[in-house]
C-alpha cells in the first residue's frame, strides 16, 4: 500500500516559477498575435480589453495543463500532479476557483518581493508601513506551512490538492 506524499512548500513555488517563464513566453506570444488588430503595436498598459483577453490566455494556459493530466510542464519536472480529493478529473470550472483564489496570494508575494528589494521606491500608506515587508511575501502561502498536507486555501476552495509524484511512496 502506498501512501499520498505532498510537496514542500519549495517544490511548489520552484514549479510555479518553471512555470512562470513558460507563461511569460505563451503571454508574449498572445500579445504578438493582436498586433494585426493594433496596427503593429503593442497595446497600452491600461487597456482592459487587453487584460481581460491575457487573463483567459493565463486561464485558457492553467486549464488545459491541469485538465490534461493535471500537471503542468513545472509540476511534471517537479514531480506533482493537481488532482481532485474525490479522484476524479480536475474541471474547467475548478481551474477558474483555483486561479481567482490563487491570483490574491500570488500578488501578496510579488508587492512583498518589491517592497523587500526596493522599499524606498514603494510607498505604502501610513497604516501599512509598520508592517515587514517580508511579511507580504509570506501572507498568501503561510496557509501551505500550517497545513499538514501543504495545501492553500485555493486547494481548498477548489476541492483539490497537489501531491508528490515521486515513486519513492
Amino acid at each position: 500500500m502506498s501512501s499520498t506524499s505532498y510537496p514542500s512548500i519549495l517544490k511548489r513555488l520552484l514549479a510555479a516559477f518553471y512555470d512562470a517563464f513558460l507563461l511569460l513566453a505563451t503571454l508574449f506570444f498572445a500579445t504578438a498575435l493582436t498586433m494585426p488588430f493594433t496596427k503593429g503595436e503593442i497595446a497600452a498598459n491600461n487597456n482592459i480589453y487587453m487584460s481581460l483577453y491575457l487573463l483567459v490566455v493565463i486561464y485558457i494556459f492553467y486549464g488545459w495543463f491541469w485538465t490534461h493530466g493535471g500537471q503542468t510542464l513545472g509540476m511534471r519536472v517537479w514531480k506533482q500532479r493537481l488532482v481532485r480529493i474525490d479522484g476524479a478529473a480536475i474541471t474547467w470550472q475548478q481551474t477558474l476557483i483555483r486561479l481567482l483564489t490563487g491570483l490574491p496570494a500570488w500578488l501578496l508575494l510579488l508587492v512583498g518581493l518589491l517592497l523587500w528589494t526596493v522599499p524606498d521606491k514603494i510607498n505604502l500608506a501610513e497604516s501599512l508601513q509598520g508592517i515587514p515587508n517580508w511579511a507580504f511575501a509570506v501572507t498568501g502561502f503561510i496557509w501551505v506551512i500550517l497545513d499538514n498536507r501543504s495545501n492553500t486555501w485555493r486547494d481548498k476552495l477548489s476541492g483539490t490538492e497537489i501531491i508528490s509524484t515521486d515513486e519513492k511512496n
